[in-house]
């Protein structure tokens, strides 16, 4: 269900590259996107200005994962919408998801940013 036509979004993704590509990837969606490169910047940001949609790589530098990120970020807005990127090509999901409420889950391929865009421009 279509609820946002831009929608704010967060990726926290450490990797510059991925970075830009998520960002050339998203820019037809929305024009608010914000990028940090740990779990830590991103909180400080969620609980001051609530994003609709969280891009989260599982792993990242610093203290905290993509998940561990996720976590705290649904304490401040429990319905924000996540994908989790990771070049881990299986995450425990169920596991995952009783921990951490539902979100989607990405492999990080050739095509990862194309299929991105299209689970976000679905739901918005």
């Amino acid at each position: 269900m279509k609820q946002n036509v831009n929608p704010r979004i967060y990726v926290v993704e450490d990797n510059l590259i991925y970075q830009q590509l998520i960002e050339k990837e998203l820019e037809s969606i929305s024009d608010f996107i914000r990028f940090f490169t740990n779990g830590e910047a991103c909180l400080k940001m969620v609980t001051a200005d609530l994003p609709d949609v969280l891009v989260l790589d599982y792993n990242l530098e610093g203290e905290m994962t993509g998940l561990d990120t996720l976590k705290a970020s649904r304490s401040v807005n429990p319905d924000v919408y996540a994908v989790v990127f990771s070049t881990q090509p299986c995450l425990d999901t169920h596991n995952n998801l009783v921990a951490f409420g539902q979100f989607d889950f990405i492999e990080k391929t050739d095509d990862s940013f194309y299929r991105l865009r299209e689970i976000i421009s679905s739901r918005y």
